[in-house]
């Protein structure tokens, strides 16, 4: 057991430098045997155009490469990656009584360079479609005609209306992405998250397009919404408060920068003079706010006029260990004494993840955000463990000895598996960080034991 009881700050302090990566990579990622849910998200907005009875509607998809069906590339001209798979989607477009106005067949092909990647959960391709509508509501339909075997097909996304000649204050809802520039030129790279807003990015943008026929001023507050009782719950962030101005003639346009890689969104002077119309642009600092449910409130100037927006923010890649507390605890045996386990696993569930958020709060190396980098990475290594390390003696490999050492140390520099008159052997072999060597042997109840470190 002494084996297991580095100290504290040590394991801490290599965790950054250790989440680079370490020379080969011996130990597989086994996380994509996690079960995210289907990772195909779609986002739906208008934008206005010359002819004063028509819109834009601008939908914009990403799906994840473990949501597609990637075949080996033969063709030896092929320069863009070794396995391809079709992207193809259908776009329906129905109105209020459910006639189909529009349905267009989307198409697309998505490249990777190794097997690995055509299961990776976090590497995704984006696609966009533009249909002009007239005046009236629509409900888009998304289905992807080319995936894998999966329970969820469409995406069905909330009503987008276009009325002109009836006055309303908020005309879409808020479009979601991050300030960046491009080539010179700022633009917003969308997240398409289906209305929600990514948990790690430093900041983000949202675009509001209102009836305003002058340029108006606004006060505007995001404000955390009382958590629900199942939510995951994390701290109190205070409100965000400030003031912004419409803009007339000026509108979000998707950017030529925008690729199957990311979507761009650019502001473009474009007049419309026949329609009250106008576009907000509201910063929310993200890296200071928690996973959570949000309201954004614009108020216009000297009137009680309010227009409001909820959203949320979502750790999509959150650790599955994380998210139940009990096991989440229990995972921190090999980083923290049994007296700490005791204080954190005391209360209620809500109590014992407030202390444990506390606690990781107290490791954050980068304190000036709120998504922690170093709780991140532990949690993460913790869900590989569990499946790399699996057999069917150990059911759980985080717990196991290979599993622990994992957990602390991140993945070895070398591994060299042998067979020796005791059964099969591993030599884990770290050359940065800790710089040793640990050993562990299979005993007669089929748990790999570790045995020796120097």
């Amino acid at each position: 057991m002494s084996l297991f009881r580095p100290l504290l700050i040590l394991v801490l302090s290599l965790l950054p430098s250790m989440m680079m990566g370490q020379g080969q990579q011996t130990i597989k990622n086994r996380t994509m045997l996690i079960d995210y849910g289907d990772r195909f998200y779609a986002d739906a907005y208008v934008v206005p155009v010359e002819q004063p009875d028509s819109a834009a509607i601008a939908v914009f998809f990403r799906m994840a490469n473990d949501f597609l069906s990637f075949t080996k590339v033969l063709s030896t001209g092929e320069v863009r990656g070794n396995y391809s798979a079709d992207m193809v989607v259908s776009i329906e477009l129905r109105d209020t009584l459910g006639v189909i106005r529009q349905r267009v067949r989307w198409k697309d092909q998505a490249f990777t360079n190794t097997f690995e990647q055509t299961n990776s959960k976090v590497d995704f391709h984006y696609g966009w479609q533009r249909l002009v509508v007239g005046p009236g509501t629509y409900v888009i339909t998304l289905e992807i005609l080319s995936q894998k075997e999966s329970n969820q097909k469409k995406i069905k996304l909330p009503p987008v209306s276009f009325t002109p000649r009836k006055p309303t204050r908020q005309l879409t809802p808020p479009v979601f992405g991050e300030p960046v520039s491009v080539n010179g030129k700022e633009m917003v790279r969308l997240f398409v998250f289906s209305n929600n807003l990514p948990f790690g990015p430093a900041s983000a943008r949202a675009l509001v397009l209102l009836g305003d026929s002058v340029e108006t001023t606004y006060d505007y507050t995001i404000k955390q919404m009382p958590w629900d009782p199942r939510d995951i719950r994390w701290w109190k962030v205070g409100d965000v408060a400030g003031e912004v101005t419409s803009e007339r003639d000026r509108f979000p346009r998707v950017a030529s920068a925008s690729s199957s890689d990311a979507a761009y969104l650019e502001m473009v002077e474009q007049k419309v003079p026949t329609r009250p119309i106008a576009t907000v642009e509201v910063d929310i600092p993200l890296g200071s706010m928690v996973p959570g449910k949000y309201v954004l409130e614009l108020v216009r100037k000297g009137t009680s006029d309010t227009i409001s927006m909820k959203f949320q923010i979502v750790w999509e890649m959150m650790p599955f260990s994380l998210r139940t507390i009990d096991y989440a605890i229990e995972s921190m045996r090999f980083i923290c004494r049994d007296e700490t386990i005791d204080s954190l696993s005391a209360g209620s569930a809500v109590e014992n993840r407030e202390a444990l958020m506390n606690w990781w709060r107290a490791q954050d190396p980068t304190q000036a955000t709120t998504f922690n980098e170093r709780m991140a990475e532990y949690f993460r290594r913790v869900d590989n463990a569990f499946f790399a390390f699996s057999t069917i003696a150990e059911p759980d490999g985080a717990q196991s000895d290979r599993g622990k050492v994992y957990v602390l140390y991140g993945q070895p520099s070398d591994i060299k598996k042998n067979l020796t008159n005791k059964g099969s052997q591993e030599i884990w072999r770290y050359d940065t960080g800790i710089k040793q060597t640990f050993t562990f042997e299979v005993n007669d109840r089929g748990y790999y034991k570790l045995v020796n470190v120097r």
